[in-house]
């Protein structure tokens, strides 16, 4: 499986890729702003986004908003720490097929990426 990485975080970005390789998914792309991330995303087509909502430049919202426009058949899961009830509503409602947070719910990136390499995403 082919993931995007959107993540302004440098430690972050090194356990989503350890989590990535476990799976026998490649990171094939790495943004850590909204403009990068939407630009880089178009070019290179993964199957999977993991997409934070704060990011260096501008936010993960737009990112997913972009991405579920223009290529509504790329997975997303979000990762973030900004996961009250309205930030996960909003994802849900622009497509997100995950919402975890980074804090409480970041073990659980693991079996979401077997479940997204295996097709059930």
């Amino acid at each position: 499986m082919k993931v995007f990485l959107v993540e302004d975080s440098a430690a972050i970005r090194e356990r989503v890729r350890l989590a990535v390789a476990e799976c026998g998914g490649t990171v094939v792309g790495e943004a850590d702003g909204q403009q990068d991330a939407i630009r880089a995303i178009r070019q290179c087509c993964p199957q999977l986004v993991i997409l934070d909502i704060v990011l260096a430049q501008g936010n993960g919202i737009e990112v997913l908003r972009h991405v579920k426009a223009d290529l509504p058949a790329i997975r997303v899961i979000v990762l973030s720490n900004f996961s009250s009830q309205p930030y996960r509503k909003r994802c849900q409602e622009l497509g997100a097929e995950y919402f975890l947070d980074k804090n409480q719910e970041f073990e659980m990136l693991g079996s979401l990426l077997v479940t997204a390499t295996s097709g059930g995403a």
